[in-house]
Order: structure tokens, then C-alpha cells, then sequence
């Protein structure tokens, strides 16, 4: 779905430590492609023009980067300090190595020499520990003030950041903060910056026309010598998946970013088209319900009425008959036969179950709530089906349609809501991260959900272990207390994202190493 937006921060800043990256899947399959990842023979230049579904609404100032489309349009131009493989792990990219020592709690990154930000300001130590800097007084859940002590430019190429307390996912914060140049922000202040990136990336941002599209022209002087192979990137917002479809049936486009599951099964059969698959990849978006248990005259505050939604749901049928069967049901933030997957979490669809418990909760007769969903065709389809789901064990559940911008404000730091409201879950290598974000009482988003002391302790506890064996023993108890115990909300479903191309399109990297990210510097087009 792909205005069920996983958030911030950003997104890519959600994950976990390399020894557990190096345990997942990150491959991702193509379907009509025999040789997808190989370079073409002929690069043709030209315009690479890419659909999706959702502008962004921040592309330049990287604390407030946040959507899915702020991250994949974004890294157009915009470049980290590590990127991830297809295996999973994290490596430098604007970095030349790091070291990491948990038992003094230090980190030192020592960077690539000779690379310049669009503007001309030199990308050195300190531009990093700028960059670095803003991102840590944002307050971000990890990389803060409170878990880090100081950031330092030892000279010009070697970043040195000293922590308070350790963390297992800092590493991959830090160096999946997007780099921006510091004098543009200092010269023009943070609003201006948010639609004026300036980087170090293979393109530059030449226009932008909100909610319709943005043009980035190639960077002549990038420091990847010889590259990019491409003229340009047009990146064109067309939100109605039918539209969008027949744009690139007709030639008007190249590229449809994240399409829905009928597109990709449209596309499936379609000859001179490939569907990259994206199936239990790092950085995999689905669906779930968050509830606002925090009210207590609320229905909702009951834990057995939170419990009886979980049971409410056929998470296949919806699967099956919303996303064709590119989809994987669960019933917490990991997908079944992964490392972070709870067997003992039982919930699933049993109608009869969730009503017993609406009855022992004395709420036998069943109440009226609000569900909230973005305008997104697809999102209010599933709302749709939800709230025939919820209807049948006598939950009366209005929807409540919103546009993108106030869906996000009611998920957001400041936000909130009323009943339910579907929105997005993360399956990456570090679940308890997205806990944090989502269920803490110091996270950043969905901040109506229930507030529960107890699982605040065991969240902080989880940051703090030493290695992948206790990871996984703590994060298997989060799930359980999460999605069981608490009912803090109910997933749906991971989708497995697609994206259609043309066959001419080659080297693009989108769906290959993490959900949100590219390489626009690799890709072509071929005659």
C-alpha cells in the first residue's frame, strides 16, 4: 500500500545492527526478466520518467524526511554515509570505513576524500558532524541528545562521536542520515532547504511542482567519475493506480515505483515489462490497525477489546483478494519462519473468539468507533473491507477518509486520533526499533496508542544488549507483549512491494537492497 507510509525517521533510519542484517533476505525476484541485474550493453542517455504515487513533502532538510516518497525521491540527489547490499548489510559509501567499540562507546567514520555538495561546499568532517548534529537535536528516538554525548571533526576526513549509553541500531542511524550541505541550510534556513536539496548525489533538483512532479538534471561534476549514465529523472505523482497504469502501457512513462498488487499482477504477464518483486526484504512495508487505547473512557482502553480486533480480521482473505496474493499475513512486525517471529503468538481470525472477549470486556452488545484512513484508493479499499470485518462481531466503525498531509499530522509526533487508524508497519532487522517509534512513550509516531510502563522498560532494556543471541531473546518477547499481551495494535499484512519497469531500464536498484532506496547512479537506458 503505498500511502500506508512507514515513517520516518526517517525510515531509513529504522534498523538494526549488521550481525542481524546478515541473517535476513534481501533478494529480491524478478518476474519477465531473465537477466534483470545485469548492465546493459548501450547507454542511451535520455530522461529516466518514474511514477508514484504520493509526492514527497521534504526533500531537502533530512530530520524532516520522514515518507516513503521523501526517502525513495530524496536519494535522486541526496547521499548517506552507508548504503545497504543484497545481503543486507550495511557499508560505507560517503564514508570510507568506521569502527565501532560499544565498550568505550565511540564510533569514528573516516570519510572519502575529494567530494563536493552541489553547491561546491566541501563534503568533509565537518559537514558530517553538521549533518549529524541537526539529526541529533531532533529528537529522534535514537541519535539523541540523551544517548549521545558529542560529535567531533578530529580533522578533515575522520568523524568521531562519543556516546552517553550504547545502542545495537545506532551505527545504522548514523550512517543512513542523508548528508545535505550545511552552508545552503545556514544560508537559507531549514524551510527553504526542505524543498531545495542540495547534496552530494548524481542529480540536481532543476524543479519541483508539488503533487505533480520533480526534475532532477544529472550533476556534472558528480565524484563518481564517468557517471550518471542518465540526462535526467522525472519523477511524476499520478495517484490513481488505473491512470498510472495505462501512462506506462502507453510510453509515457518508464518506471512505476511501488505499484499496487493488481498493477504488478496486470504487469505479470505483460511482454517488454519486468515486476521486481521486493519479498521479505529490509525495509518492507504493510499495513496494520493502531487503536487509541490511551483514552480511557474509550472502549479501546480495554485490552480485551484491543485483543478481540486482532481476532476480527481474516489477514489472508484480504491478502488474497486485495493484493492477489503479493502479500505475507501476520499478526505482529516480523513475518513467519524469520528470526524475529514469535510462535506463540496465536492471534488470528476468529470471529467467535473476538466476540467472546468484547464480552467479557461488557461490551457484549458492541459500540461505534471511528476508523481513519488516508484517500488513497487502496488504503480506503482495505478500510472498506475492514470495517465489514469488524461489523460482523458488532463493532459499528464509521471511516473517516483524510488527504495525505493530515494523515500524516494525526501519525506524527504531535498528532492523534480517534478509534482506529490504519497506517503502516515495518518489517526490518531491528522490530524493537519500530516498537520504540510507534509504542514507546518517547517514540515519534502514532502517539495515541497505549502507553504501557512495563513495555517501556523492556524497549529500553532492548537497545541496549550486546549482541545478536540476546537481540533475538528480547526482541521475541516484545512481539509477544506487543501484539498479544497488550494489543498495542494489529498487523495485517507485509506487502510485497513491486515495481514495474520497461525492459530497457536496467542498473536502478529499486527493490533490490531496501525498500526506500536506489542507485540513480547506476541506472541506464538501453536501445
Amino acid at each position: 500500500m503505498r500511502n500506508i507510509r512507514w515513517c520516518a525517521a526517517a525510515c531509513a533510519v529504522l534498523l538494526a545492527t549488521a550481525a542481524a542484517l546478515v541473517g535476513c533476505s534481501s533478494s529480491s525476484r524478478q518476474e519477465n526478466a531473465s537477466d534483470a541485474g545485469s548492465s546493459p550493453t548501450t547507454a542511451s542517455g535520455g530522461t529516466l520518467r518514474v511514477l508514484i504515487g504520493t509526492d514527497a513533502t521534504v526533500l531537502g532538510y533530512p530530520p524532516d524526511i520522514r515518507s516513503i516518497s521523501d526517502l525513495i525521491m530524496s536519494t535522486t540527489t541526496l547521499e548517506m554515509l552507508g548504503r545497504y547490499n543484497e545481503k543486507g548489510e550495511l557499508v560505507p559509501f560517503l564514508a570510507e570505513s568506521w569502527k565501532v567499540d560499544p565498550q568505550n562507546r565511540v564510533i569514528e567514520i573516516r570519510l572519502k576524500p575529494g567530494i563536493k555538495f552541489h553547491d561546491g561546499t566541501d563534503f568533509d568532517a565537518e559537514a558530517v558532524r553538521w549533518n549529524l548534529e541537526q539529526f541529533r537535536l531532533a529528537k529522534k528516538p535514537i541519535f539523541n541528545e540523551k544517548d549521545t554525548e558529542s560529535i567531533e571533526a578530529v580533522d578533515k576526513s575522520t568523524v568521531r562521536i562519543r556516546l552517553k549509553t550504547w545502542d545495537i541500531g545506532l551505527m545504522d542511524v548514523i550512517a543512513t542520515v542523508e548528508m545535505v550541505s550545511p552552508t545552503a541550510v545556514q544560508q537559507h534556513g531549514k524551510e527553504w532547504a526542505a524543498d531545495h536539496p542540495i547534496g552530494t548525489g548524481p542529480f540536481v533538483l532543476e524543479s519541483w511542482q508539488k503533487g505533480v512532479s520533480a526534475r532532477f538534471k544529472k550533476n556534472e561534476n558528480y565524484w563518481q567519475k564517468g557517471k550518471p549514465y542518465l540526462d535526467a529523472v522525472e519523477w511524476r505523482v499520478v495517484q490513481d493506480p488505473a491512470t498510472a497504469q495505462a501512462a506506462l502501457q502507453a510510453g509515457e512513462a518508464d518506471v512505476y515505483y511501488n505499484t499496487s498488487a493488481k498493477v504488478a499482477r496486470d504487469f505479470a504477464s505483460e511482454s517488454g515489462f519486468e515486476v521486481v518483486r521486493f519479498e521479505a526484504a529490509n525495509g518492507a512495508a504493510g499495513a496494520a490497525l493502531y487503536i487509541a487505547g490511551n483514552d480511557p473512557k474509550s472502549p479501546w482502553a480495554n485490552v480485551d477489546v484491543r485483543r478481540a480486533l486482532g481476532y476480527a480480521i481474516d489477514r489472508k482473505a484480504i491478502v488474497d483478494s486485495l493484493l492477489f496474493g503479493y502479500g505475507i499475513p501476520t499478526n505482529q512486525y516480523a513475518v513467519p519462519g524469520s528470526w524475529a517471529y514469535n510462535d506463540d503468538v496465536k492471534i488470528g481470525y476468529d470471529p467467535q473468539k473476538a466476540k467472546e472477549l468484547l464480552a467479557t470486556a461488557g461490551f457484549g452488545g458492541g459500540f461505534a468507533t471511528t476508523l481513519n484512513t488516508s484517500n488513497n484508493p487502496n488504503d480506503v479499499q482495505l478500510a472498506t473491507a475492514i470495517q465489514s470485518y469488524l461489523a460482523k462481531v458488532g463493532i459499528d466503525a464509521k471511516l473517516n477518509v483524510v488527504d495525505a498531509a493530515k494523515h500524516r499530522e494525526m501519525t506524527g509526533a504531535q498528532g492523534s486520533w480517534d478509534g482506529l487508524i490504519l497506517y503502516a508497519l515495518r518489517i526490518d532487522s531491528d522490530p524493537s526499533w519500530n516498537m520504540v517509534r510507534n509504542f514507546s512513550s518517547w517514540g515519534t509516531n502514532t502517539r495515541s496508542t497505549a502507553r504501557v510502563p512495563e513495555f517501556d522498560e523492556l524497549l529500553k532494556a532492548s537497545r541496549s544488549v550486546p549482541d545478536f543471541a540476546a537481540k533475538r531473546d528480547v526482541t521475541l518477547r516484545l512481539q509477544k507483549k506487543a501484539f498479544d499481551e497488550y494489543a498495542l495494535a494489529t498487523p495485517l499484512y507485509v506487502g510485497i512491494a513491486t515495481t514495474v519497469k520497461r525492459k530497457n531500464v536496467a542498473d536502478d536498484g529499486f527493490h533490490r537492497t531496501f525498500m526506500v532506496y536506489w542507485t540513480p547512479e547506476n541506472a541506464r537506458m538501453t536501445r
